[in-house]
C-alpha cells in the first residue's frame, strides 16, 4: 500500500524534475500544470504495473492452451501434465474474476498471447526449475496449482532480469514503485490459498486514493508557488552557504519541508523534517541528512516565531 513517504518521493522527484526545466521554458505555468498531470499519472502507474504483472499467468495460461490445441490437431502424443498451466485453478479463477477484470479494463491492459515480450517471458518460464517439476504431476492439486502460481508471480515475474529490465525501460519510477507493487502481489496471492477462494481479496494501492492525490499535488504545487519565497529562508539560514552552492536535490528537499510545515496544519513539524533527512539520507548525498536536518530545524523555529506555522489537532497543540 502506498503511503506518505512514497508520496513525498514522488513529489520531490518532479520538483526536481520542475526546476530544471523551468529554466528553458517560456511557459511555466503550462509547465507546472503538465508535471503535476505526471504526478498523479506516476501514482495511479504503480496500480497499473500491479494489474499488468497480474494479468500475466493468464496469458500464458493462453499460450499453453494454445500449445495445447496445436498438439490435439497434429495428433502429438504428449503427457496430458505439459499442460497443468492450462487447467491451473488459481489462474482460472483469476482469469474469471470481476475485480480483476475490471481492473485490466480501467488501466487499459492490451497484452496478449501474441505480444512479443510475453512470448519471450513464456519461452523462458519454460526453463525454470519450478516450471519443469510443476509439468511432471499428474494431476495437480490445488495445492500444487496454488504453489506454482505463487512462484511465478512472486519469483519469476517479479526477479528475473528480463522482465524487471522491460518494466524499468517503461517506467522511471520502476524502483520505488516495485516495493508497493511486490508487497500488493503479496497480499493478492496470499488470499487465494484457499480452494474456494473465500479469502480473495486484490490488494488495495490506497486506503483513500483520492486524499493521497490531493495531498500530493497540493504539496507540488505550494512548493511551485513559492519557491521564492522558501529560497529566501534558505538563503538566510544556509550560514556559509551560497543557494546556487546547495545541490538541487538538497534545495528541493528544504523546499518540499518548508512548503508542508506551512502548509499542511494536521502534520507534526518532526514527522516532516524526519521524513525529509531520511529522504535526503536515500536521494542526495551521505552528508545530506545532516544538513537538511540542522538546517530545517533553524527554519522551523523561525517560521514559529513569524507564527507561519499553525498546527490543529489531538496532540498538535503545541505547534510540533
Amino acid at each position: 500500500m502506498i503511503n506518505r513517504r512514497t508520496l513525498r518521493v514522488k513529489v520531490l522527484q518532479l520538483l526536481y524534475s520542475f526546476s530544471h526545466q523551468s529554466t528553458q521554458s517560456d511557459d511555466v505555468d503550462k509547465l507546472q500544470l503538465k508535471i503535476s498531470q505526471e504526478l498523479d499519472t506516476s501514482i495511479r502507474g504503480i496500480e497499473k504495473n500491479f494489474f499488468d504483472l497480474l494479468s500475466i499467468p493468464i496469458i500464458f495460461k493462453k499460450i499453453n492452451e494454445e500449445k495445447r490445441e496445436i498438439a490435439k490437431s497434429e495428433k502429438i502424443k504428449k503427457s496430458n501434465s505439459r499442460f497443468n498451466l492450462s487447467d491451473n485453478k488459481v489462474v482460472n479463477f483469476l482469469e474469471t474474476n470481476t475485480v480483476v477484470i475490471d481492473g485490466l479494463i480501467k488501466y487499459k491492459n492490451q497484452w496478449n498471447k501474441d505480444n512479443e515480450e510475453i512470448r519471450v517471458w513464456y519461452k523462458l518460464l519454460l526453463e525454470e526449475g519450478f516450471y519443469k517439476d510443476y509439468i511432471l504431476i499428474e494431476p495437480p492439486s490445488f495445492e500444487d496449482d496454488y504453489n506454482f502460481s505463487s512462484e511465478l508471480l512472486l519469483k519469476f515475474l517479479l526477479k528475473n532480469e528480463t522482465v524487471k529490465r522491460f518494466f524499468e525501460e517503461n517506467n522511471i519510477f520502476w524502483n520505488e514503485d516495485f516495493l508497493i507493487v511486490r508487497s500488493m502481489l503479496k497480499k493478492t496471492v496470499k488470499s487465494m490459498n484457499s480452494s474456494n477462494f473465500n479469502t480473495f481479496a486484490v490488494a488495495s494501492l490506497s486506503e483513500d486514493i483520492k486524499e493521497d492525490l490531493k495531498f500530493a499535488s497540493s504539496l507540488f504545487d505550494i512548493v511551485v508557488q513559492n519557491t521564492s519565497e522558501y529560497d529566501k529562508y534558505i538563503k538566510k539560514y544556509a550560514k556559509n552557504w551560497d543557494l546556487e552552492r546547495i545541490t538541487l536535490m538538497d534545495r528541493s528537499i528544504l523546499r518540499m519541508g518548508i512548503g508542508e510545515m506551512t502548509s499542511f496544519s494536521n502534520i507534526p513539524v518532526k514527522v516532516t523534517i524526519n521524513e525529509c533527512i531520511d529522504i535526503a539520507k536515500n536521494y542526495s548525498s551521505p552528508k545530506s541528512g545532516k544538513f537538511i536536518n540542522g538546517l530545517l530545524d533553524v527554519i522551523s523555529l523561525n517560521l514559529h516565531k513569524e507564527s507561519k506555522i499553525i498546527k490543529s489537532g489531538k496532540g498538535l497543540i503545541d505547534n510540533k
